[in-house]
C-alpha cells in the first residue's frame, strides 16, 4: 500500500517540537554550564554543609589579674548538656529522657518535650549550658540515648562581689556583657575552635566517618592597676558607712596621682558576678564612671587651681563675707547661716565660704573660667578603659552669666562623673598634669609573656607646678583647721575638700531634704601618693554634711592604704601610738548647769575651770567641736556680776541665731558693750564667739531676716 506523504501541516508540527527540545537541550546545557563553571563552589559548599556539621568550642577567656598577680576572674572547664533529637525520636523514648533530665537540671519536662519534638529532623541541640559537676555526673550515670555532653570554658570570680562593678560579668556564650570583661572583650576572648561532624542523609552519626577538629586559642590575660588589698579596704569602709548612714548609693575612688592609675574603686549597690541574675539590674552599674552629680565645695578646688594659676587671687588676698551675694537674676547665699565676716583667701577655703569662692570666679570671668573647665577635662570623657562613660553636663559657655557663674563657682549647675572630678584633682596635686586614667598595666599571652605594656599617659599641662604646691598647702589647713578636720590622719600630713550639695530633683529643682556628701583629699601633701574621693549619696539621719560623715570615711581608708604601701610617717612613731596624745572633740556645753557640763567634761578625760558665780554655762574656750588633747582643761564662763572687778577679761559669748531681746538679756549679765543693728537675728557679730576681749570691750552685733531658701540660693556647704 502506497504511504500517504506528510503532510505541510505536520511538517511545521515537527519542525517546532525540534526547535523546542533543542532550545530545551540548549538552555539546560546552559544552566549546567552556569552551574559548573559559576555557582560549583557554592554547591559544593552546601552539599558540604548538609554533609557536615559544626559544633563550635569556646576559647577561654584571658585571666584578668589584680596588680600583684592576684586572679580576679579566671576560667574554668564545665560540661553543658546537649541533645541529639534524631537519636531520641527513633528510640522512642522522648517523654523518659526528658523526664529524666528535668528531674535533675529542676527544668520543666513538659517544655523540653516540646523542644525536643520541635527539634526532631535535627542533630544537636543544647539542653541546658554549663552545669554543676553533680548534675553532670548524674545525668552521665543514666547513658540516656541521644545525650551527651559538651565541653565549654565558664567565667568565674574568686573573690566574689570585689570589685564587681569594675570587672563587670560575662554571658552564657562567653562575651563580656558589662565592665572590664565587654570593655576589653576583644582581648580576652580569644578565638574559638570547632568540631567538624560527617553525617548521613536523615543527620546521624556515620560510625568511623570523617572528622575535624580545629582547636581555640585562649584569651590574654590582663593585668590591672587595681590592688585588691586596697580594693578590700574600701570595700569594708563602704560597707561600714553603708550601715550608719543608709544612703541611696556611695563610692570611694582611690587613684595614684603622678600616673593617674586607679587603686581601687569600691561601690554600694554592688553584686556578685558569679551570679549577675539574682540581682537588681541597677546594681550592675558602676555610678562612678557613669553617673552625673552636682559636686558640692569639692569642685571649689578646681576653681581655686585656675584662678591661682592665672593671679586672679594670691594666698594674701582678703574678702568679705556677708552672708550672701545679690546678683542679677538670684541671690546666692552661704552654707552658714552666720556670715563668716572679714577673712583671708585661705579661711575662705577652710571655711569653704561661698561668697570668696563667687567672688573670685566672677574676677575670673567667663573665658578664664571654661579654659579650665576644658584644661579640667569637664565635659568630655576622661578615656577610661571601661564602657559606659559619661561625659557630664556644663552649662554651654555662650550661654553663661553672672549668676551661671557664681552657682559654678561654689560646685553647683554643672554637672560632673566622680572620675572627672577625681582626675582633675590628680593634676591638682601632681604639679600639674592631667593624667588619663589607666585601669590596665600588662597584657599577657596564655605563656604568661607580657604583650604590652601601658604606660601612664600625660593628657596635658593644665596649671603649674608652683601653683599645684600653693593648692596643696592651703587644702592642708582645711584638714588642720577647717571644715575637713575629720580626715585629719596622725603620723601624715593631710590636705582635702569637704562637699555637700543638695540634689537636683528633675522638674522640681534642688531637694530640702536629699543631700550628696563628698570629701576629696590627697596624702601626704608634701609627696602625694594617692588621692581620694568619697561620695555619699543621700545618707539618712540627722547628719549629711561631707565633713561630718565622709571625711571619718576618707581618714579610716587611707590611713590603712598608706600603712598598706608603707608610706613612711612624717611623726616619731612613739609620739603617733603614745597615749598620751588621744584627742576627744570637745561637746557644746553651753546652756547646760555648771554640774552637768563638768560632768561631761570628766567623762571626756578633761578638766574644768569656772569663770563667774552663775550656775549656768554662758560660753566656753575653747569653742564646741574644737579638737584637744585628753588632761587639757575647759574654761566655762557662768553669769557675771557687772561689779566683778577682779575679771580683767571675759569671752565673747556665742550670739548666732538669737533675736535682739536674747541679745540684751545676755548683755545684762556681761560687761562688755554690745552694739545692735538690723531686725531679725543675730547673723554676724565681731569679734568672734569665745575670744577673750578686755572688760567693757565692744561687740558688733548684725541682725538680718533668715533668707528664702531659692533655686539661685541653694546650699553648696563644707
Amino acid at each position: 500500500m502506497r504511504q500517504k506523504p506528510v503532510s505541510i501541516r505536520t511538517k511545521k508540527r515537527i519542525q517546532v517540537i525540534l526547535v523546542l527540545v533543542s532550545l530545551a537541550f540548549a538552555g539546560l546545557f546552559c544552566r549546567l554550564t552556569w552551574i559548573q563553571l559559576f555557582k560549583g563552589n557554592e554547591f559544593e559548599s552546601l552539599a558540604f554543609e548538609n554533609r557536615f556539621k559544626e559544633i563550635p568550642i569556646n576559647a577561654r577567656r584571658g585571666v584578668i589579674y589584680d596588680s600583684k598577680g592576684k586572679p580576679l576572674a579566671i576560667s574554668v572547664m564545665t560540661d553543658s548538656v546537649v541533645a541529639y533529637p534524631v537519636e531520641i525520636v527513633k528510640a522512642k523514648k522522648v517523654e523518659e529522657v526528658a523526664g529524666q533530665l528535668a528531674a535533675i537540671l529542676e527544668m520543666d519536662k513538659a517544655s523540653l518535650v516540646e523542644r525536643i519534638n520541635k527539634n526532631s529532623k535535627q542533630w544537636f541541640m543544647y539542653v541546658k549550658r554549663k552545669v554543676t559537676e553533680e548534675q553532670a555526673s548524674a545525668i552521665k550515670a543514666l547513658s540516656l540515648p541521644g545525650i551527651g555532653f559538651q565541653e565549654e570554658p565558664m567565667r568565674v570570680y574568686p573573690k566574689g562581689s570585689l570589685l564587681a562593678n569594675f570587672l563587670g560579668f560575662v554571658g552564657t556564650d562567653n562575651n563580656g556583657l558589662s565592665g572590664l570583661e565587654a570593655a576589653y572583650d576583644s582581648v580576652l576572648s580569644g578565638v574559638p575552635g570547632k568540631l567538624m561532624l560527617e553525617l548521613d542523609h536523615r543527620g546521624q552519626n556515620i560510625p568511623d566517618s570523617t572528622q575535624k577538629y580545629i582547636p581555640s586559642r585562649d584569651g590574654q590575660s590582663l593585668v590591672l592597676t587595681v590592688d585588691e588589698t586596697i580594693q578590700y579596704i574600701l570595700e569594708r569602709e563602704v560597707k561600714i558607712a553603708v550601715e550608719k548612714y543608709n544612703p541611696e548609693k556611695m563610692g570611694i575612688l582611690m587613684m595614684e596621682p603622678k600616673t593617674g592609675r586607679v587603686l581601687g574603686m569600691a561601690e554600694y549597690p554592688t553584686f556578685d558576678p558569679n551570679h549577675f541574675n539574682d540581682y537588681d539590674q541597677k546594681s550592675w552599674r558602676n555610678f562612678l564612671i557613669s553617673d552625673v552629680y552636682e559636686p558640692g565645695s569639692t569642685f571649689k578646688t578646681v576653681v581655686m587651681s585656675g584662678a591661682l594659676e592665672e593671679g586672679v587671687v594670691s594666698l594674701n588676698d582678703h574678702f568679705y563675707c556677708g552672708g550672701a551675694v545679690k546678683l542679677p537674676g538670684g541671690t546666692v547665699r552661704c552654707w552658714r547661716s552666720v556670715p563668716h565676716g572679714s577673712e583671708t583667701f585661705v579661711q575662705g577655703v577652710q571655711n569653704s565660704c561661698n561668697p570668696v569662692f563667687i567672688t573670685i570666679g566672677l574676677n575670673m570671668g567667663k573665658d578664664l573660667f571654661y579654659k579650665y573647665l576644658n584644661g579640667f577635662g569637664f565635659g568630655k570623657k576622661t578615656g577610661i578603659e571601661l564602657s559606659g562613660e559619661a561625659t557630664g553636663i556644663l552649662v554651654p559657655q555662650k550661654r553663661a552669666q553672672e549668676l551661671d557663674l557664681a552657682t559654678m563657682s561654689i560646685g553647683q549647675a554643672n554637672a560632673v562623673t566622680p572620675i572627672q572630678l577625681l582626675t582633675a584633682f590628680c593634676a591638682i596635686t601632681n604639679g600639674g598634669n592631667l593624667m588619663k586614667p589607666q585601669i590596665v598595666k600588662e597584657i599577657r599571652d596564655g605563656e604568661g609573656n607580657v604583650v604590652k605594656t601601658i604606660e601612664p599617659e600625660v593628657v596635658r599641662q593644665v596649671i603649674s607646678a608652683s601653683t599645684s604646691e600653693k593648692v596643696l598647702k592651703t587644702l592642708e589647713a582645711v584638714v588642720s583647721s577647717g571644715t575637713g578636720k575629720t580626715a585629719y590622719i596622725e603620723g601624715y600630713r593631710v590636705g582635702g575638700k569637704t562637699g555637700t550639695a543638695q540634689k537636683v530633683m528633675p522638674g522640681i529643682g534642688y531637694s530640702e531634704k536629699e543631700y550628696i556628701a563628698s570629701f576629696m583629699g590627697a596624702a601626704p601633701i608634701n609627696d602625694p601618693q594617692v588621692v581620694c574621693l568619697v561620695v555619699m549619696d543621700y545618707p539618712k539621719g540627722p547628719v549629711h554634711t561631707g565633713g561630718a560623715i565622709c571625711g571619718p570615711v576618707f581618714q579610716a581608708a587611707v590611713k590603712d592604704v598608706l600603712s598598706y604601701l608603707q608610706v613612711p610617717t612624717q611623726v616619731e612613731p612613739e609620739k603617733v601610738s603614745a597615749s598620751s596624745l588621744e584627742e576627744v572633740t570637745l561637746l557644746d556645753y553651753t546652756g547646760m548647769t555648771v554640774a552637768a557640763a563638768q560632768s561631761q567634761a570628766a567623762s571626756q578625760g578633761l578638766s574644768t575651770s569656772i569663770v563667774g558665780a552663775g550656775g549656768q554655762v554662758y560660753a566656753q574656750l575653747p569653742l564646741a567641736n574644737t579638737k584637744m588633747l585628753k588632761g587639757g582643761s575647759v574654761v566655762l564662763y557662768t553669769k557675771l556680776p557687772k561689779t566683778a572687778e577682779t575679771m580683767q577679761q571675759i569671752a565673747v559669748p556665742e550670739l548666732t541665731g538669737k533675736s535682739a531681746e536674747e541679745v540684751l538679756a545676755i548683755a545684762a549679765e556681761y560687761n562688755l558693750n554690745f552694739e545692735l543693728s538690723g531686725q531679725g537675728v543675730v547673723m554676724y557679730q565681731q569679734p568672734s564667739p569665745g575670744v577673750m576681749v578686755d572688760v567693757g570691750s565692744k561687740v558688733t552685733v548684725g541682725l538680718e531676716e533668715p533668707l528664702a531658701t531659692g533655686a539661685s540660693g541653694e546650699l553648696a556647704g563644707p
